[in-house]
């Protein structure tokens, strides 16, 4: 449901009962919070846009596999994404984004024609700021190739778009409040009244999941909390607490489940459990629940999760019944670092996954974030 990597950086501070092995069973404090960062800031309203984001299945089926959520904004800059020049918006101070992709099948060859759309989210101090931006991106674009055209879409008349004809992909640009969408559609054929549909029904639901976004000043940015409610002090810290949307971030939902390759479903079942947000610590995740029978039945959910690599239960930790542990009967290929091996931990009002490529490594990561969560109470 996620991706993982890495157990370096152990600890041996421990007092348990349990086998912990080297790992630390000391709460981790909450400093990486505690005082004013900008870097923390753009990861934050990025995360918050993420949250917001249009999933490709919700636009038209032939975007019906989820290529994953990015981040794109760094404390160093923007990257480069469909759609998205960094240095087109440089001088419009940029202070988070976020995109999504998806397309027809989950893996997609470089060279294949196929389906895909990329919707992506930037955030601006203001909405002239925004407004500017969104020219700029859209004239970059254009001056890139001569035969560029440009395209209107009747139902979003302040979008900026254009194509090439015979090229079967088209780029648009709109500036909504202090949000610039970027829309980047590919197609299996150069058809441009199928293109635009995409781009404009894209635009429907990327605006109506917008409805409620509250833009944060820019002197406000770097007072942004990661983890609001600490939920990250309980997850056993295995490598440096630095903010990080990958190892050390704490995402809502529909943020999580934009990195997978159904995010729709995703959604939905974190939904319908009661999660209220997640917490990514390297090989460690904390699901915060309702209460304490959402997170029981959210216990057996993900026993029976039905991954891509199929899980099948082991023996748990001894001194543990509350721990359940599985192994993989098969690799994950949705993943960059092997995920053999997992064990779910439940506590209260949370549940936490862990996940190790060595059987005895996930029963001492198992025991210590068991120990940790019994610690915090």
């Amino acid at each position: 449901m996620s991706v993982a990597c890495g157990n370096d950086g152990k600890a041996t501070d421990h007092d348990s009962t349990l086998d912990v092995g080297t790992y630390s069973t000391q709460p981790l404090d909450s400093s990486y919070d505690d005082r004013p960062s900008y870097g923390r800031g753009v990861l934050v309203e990025s995360l918050r846009l993420g949250a917001r984001a249009a999933f490709g299945s919700e636009i038209a089926p032939e975007f019906s596999a989820g290529h994953g959520g990015i981040v794109l904004a760094t404390e160093d800059g923007i990257r480069n994404a469909d759609g998205i020049m960094a240095p087109a918006m440089a001088p419009f101070h940029p202070m988070g984004a976020f995109i999504t992709d998806a397309a027809e099948t989950p893996y997609v060859g470089e060279h294949d024609k196929h389906y895909e759309l990329s919707i992506g989210l930037v955030s601006f101090p203001d909405e002239q700021s925004a407004t500017d931006a969104a020219v700029a991106l859209a004239q970059n674009d254009l001056g890139m190739n001569g035969k560029n055209e440009l395209v209107g879409l009747p139902d979003y008349p302040a979008a900026l778009s254009h194509w090439r004809p015979g090229v079967p992909n088209l780029g648009s640009w709109m500036a909504w409040k202090s949000v610039v969408i970027a829309v980047f559609v590919q197609s299996r054929q150069a058809n441009l009244d199928q293109l635009t549909a995409f781009v404009s029904k894209a635009y429907q639901q990327q605006l109506a999941k917008l409805d409620g976004y509250v833009p944060v000043a820019r002197d406000q940015l770097p007072m942004l909390k990661l983890d609001q409610d600490k939920l990250l002090t309980r997850l056993v810290k295995t490598n440096d607490a630095r903010p990080d949307q990958r190892d050390f971030a704490v995402y809502s939902p529909r943020g999580f489940a934009g990195l997978g390759t159904d995010p729709v479903a995703a959604a939905r079942e974190y939904g319908d459990a009661g999660v209220k947000a997640i917490a990514v610590s390297d090989n460690k995740y904390l699901y915060d629940l309702r209460d304490t029978a959402a997170a029981r039945d959210f216990t057996t959910r993900l026993a029976k999760d039905p991954t891509i690599s199929k899980f099948v239960p082991m023996a748990g930790v001894p001194g543990a019944a509350d721990i359940s542990c599985f192994k993989a009967t098969q690799p994950n290929p949705t993943v960059a670092a092997a995920r053999r091996f997992r064990c779910v931990i439940p506590h209260e009002e949370v549940v936490a996954e862990v996940f190790s490529t060595e059987e005895s490594d996930v029963r001492q990561l198992a025991a210590a974030q068991y120990t940790v969560l019994k610690g915090a109470g």
